[in-house]
């Protein structure tokens, strides 16, 4: 009779980011001669491994660095922001400055794309001769909310952006400069242990983030199966199990949603 070879955990991270953040260009209530860079100040990045789906919107992204989807637009929402849409005007943000880890690199994604647009290494400030940039707007009636565009970064750790939107067509002062915090995050770490026959997957969950458990006989070809679905996760520690049943080996991973 075979006897049942010993599960095997592969420890890698299967993310997918289900929504993304919106920072807009507008123009500035408090002067209205200016533009205005309005939304959120913090992005958290997760890993992607080579070769796993990211986003819906980026199908060709490749993977093996930490990555957020972020768009900036001129669809602006008053309600939430204060801002009104700057008629006439043709919005570009310029990045600014980059700080983070040591030996880091922060790069732009452009919408399809498969290779990173722009990269700049941590330590870097812009000057006249090195100005990476993304337009915002779609046609010259001034809007733009374009999808499937990403921001990476090679290494963990919490990196400082600074961006500045300015006018193409010169009918808007420059906006101040935004800074955004984008933390590189590493997956929470995986343990496994064999009890009474079944694989038990342990791990920290993560507050706002679901979860599931994935399982393959066969790395060469065979697919990936879940097991368990959607558990919430709560910063808390998680176990999720599967009976190993017949199977000679087991591969397993976590899959991660937010």
């Amino acid at each position: 009779m075979n006897k049942l070879l010993p599960a095997v955990v592969l420890l890698a991270m299967l993310v997918s980011v289900l929504g993304h953040d919106h920072v807009e260009v507008g123009e500035n209530p408090a002067n209205p001669s200016q533009l205005l860079l309005g939304g959120p100040a913090y992005q958290l990045a997760l890993h992607v491994p080579r070769g796993e789906p990211f986003s819906g919107y980026l199908p060709d992204f490749p993977g093996g660095c930490f990555a957020t989807e972020l768009t900036f637009t001129t669809e602006v929402n008053a309600e939430v922001n204060a801002l009104n849409f700057a008629e006439g005007s043709l919005a570009r943000v310029e990045l600014v400055a980059v700080s983070g880890p040591a030996g880091g690199a922060f790069s732009f994604w452009e919408s399809g794309a498969a290779t990173a647009t722009w990269t700049r290494p941590t330590g870097w400030s812009s000057n006249g001769a090195d100005q990476p940039s993304l337009v915002v707007y779609e046609d010259q009636t001034g809007y733009g909310h374009v999808h499937g565009r990403a921001f990476s970064m090679d290494r963990p750790g919490t990196y400082q952006v600074s961006f500045r939107a300015i006018d193409e067509a010169g009918q808007r002062a420059p906006s101040a400069i935004k800074t955004i915090t984008f933390q590189a995050q590493e997956p929470p770490a995986l343990s496994l242990a064999m009890i009474t026959g079944a694989a038990q997957i342990s791990f920290r969950s993560r507050l706002n983030f679901s979860y599931d458990l994935q399982v393959c006989e066969d790395l060469g070809g065979g697919g990936w199966t879940t097991m368990a679905s959607w558990l919430d996760g709560a910063a808390i520690p998680r176990t999720m199990a599967d009976p190993v049943g017949l199977r000679r080996k087991a591969f397993y991973r976590l899959v991660e949603y937010r």
